[in-house]
C-alpha cells in the first residue's frame, strides 16, 4: 500500500510539473509571437521628410500620407510603356477605393518641375486622375536613389511607414486589388 501511495504521489507531481511546463511553453510562445509581430511592424519610413509639388503645382509634404489609412505610391516615368499601360487601371482603383481609407499617389521619376506637358498629357489620356508628385531633391535622396526600375510601387500607412513589400513591375487591376485589400487588412 505504501508503494502505491508513493507511486501515486510521484505521478501527481509529474502531472503537475508537466502542466506547469506546458503553461510556461504557451506563455513563452505567446511572448515570442508578440516579439516577432513587433519586429515585423517595425517602422520603415522610406520616404522620410520631404517637400515637393504635385504635377499641378500644389505643395506637398510627407503629411500627404495622413490623408488615408493606406497610400499606394506608384513610381513611374514618362518614358515607361508598362507604367503608362497600368495607369488606366490605377485610375479606376483610385476612384473605386476613395471611400475605403485608400489613396494612390503617382511619383514621377523623371520629372522635377510641375506642369510638364508630357506627364500631364499621359495623366489626362490614361484618366489616372489621382495626384502625381514631381521628383524633388528630398524624394530623390530619400527614395528614388534606391529605385532601379519603373514602375515600382510602395505602400505606406498614414504615418508614412512602409506596409508590406516593394513591388517592381506593372500589374493588372485584379492583381493590384488583391494586394491593396491585403495591405488594408494589415493597417487596420
Amino acid at each position: 500500500m505504501k508503494k502505491i501511495k508513493g507511486l501515486l504521489i510521484m505521478m501527481m507531481l509529474l502531472v503537475l510539473t508537466a502542466c506547469g511546463s506546458n503553461q510556461t511553453e504557451e506563455v513563452d510562445t505567446v511572448e515570442t509571437q508578440e516579439t516577432e509581430e513587433r519586429e515585423e511592424k517595425e517602422e520603415v519610413k522610406i520616404f522620410g521628410v520631404f517637400d515637393s509639388q504635385t504635377l499641378d503645382g500644389e505643395k506637398v509634404t510627407e503629411d500627404i500620407f495622413s490623408e488615408a489609412e493606406l497610400t499606394m505610391v506608384n513610381i513611374w516615368g514618362t518614358f515607361c510603356g508598362p507604367c503608362i499601360s497600368e495607369m488606366p487601371d490605377l485610375g479606376e482603383i483610385s476612384r473605386e477605393y476613395a471611400d475605403k481609407g485608400f489613396q494612390i499617389i503617382g511619383l514621377l521619376s523623371d520629372v522635377n518641375e510641375p506642369g510638364d506637358e508630357t506627364a500631364l498629357q499621359i495623366v489626362n489620356e490614361t484618366k489616372a486622375d489621382y495626384r502625381h508628385i514631381v521628383a524633388s531633391e528630398d524624394l530623390i535622396i530619400n527614395v528614388l536613389q534606391y529605385v532601379s526600375a519603373v514602375p515600382t510601387t510602395i505602400f505606406v500607412d498614414e504615418e508614412g511607414n512602409m506596409v508590406g513589400q516593394i513591388y517592381s513591375g506593372s500589374r493588372d487591376k485584379e492583381s493590384w486589388e488583391l494586394i491593396i485589400n491585403q495591405c488594408l487588412v494589415e493597417v487596420r
